[in-house]
């Protein structure tokens, strides 16, 4: 398998999550087919690693900041330019959606960090010491 990047993917949904989200983090929401896309802001260090994927490439995703432990494989579908905090409220719906935060979780990070990446992707691989493991969490 070709990665092109590895990351972590390790955040507490919490009480921001959208209603009908059963995962608690959002590496679980992968995994249970509740999150298809990620969010990179463009104050973030690494943004240019995620703006240089392009359709068809594989990234790692760790559910851990050491990004030693648990991992899936994750192809990206696509990206666009969002800028969280002033788009259409379509758009943010479809956002909140794909991603698993609350609409008002979406706009308040777009008010603290600003303009971002939004990447589509879909899930094709769990390491298989991941899906026992994750399993049990749901």
């Amino acid at each position: 398998m070709n990665i092109a990047l590895k990351a972590g993917l390790w955040y507490a949904y919490g009480r921001d999550a959208r209603q009908d989200i059963q995962s608690r983090t959002t590496f679980q929401a992968v995994i249970a087919g509740e999150r298809v896309s990620t969010t990179r802001f463009l104050s973030w260090p690494g943004h240019r690693r995620w703006a240089a994927l392009k359709p068809g490439d594989l990234v790692r995703l760790y559910a851990d900041r050491d990004m030693k432990g648990n991992s899936l494989v994750v192809e990206i579908e696509s990206s666009r330019d969002i800028n969280l905090a002033t788009c259409s409220e379509e758009l943010i719906q479809l956002w909140s959606r794909c991603e698993g935060w609350s609409v008002s979780k979406g706009r308040g990070l777009g008010k603290a960090l600003g303009p971002a990446l939004w990447l589509r992707h879909k899930l094709v691989h769990v390491d298989p010491q991941t899906a026992p493991a994750q399993a049990s969490l749901f």
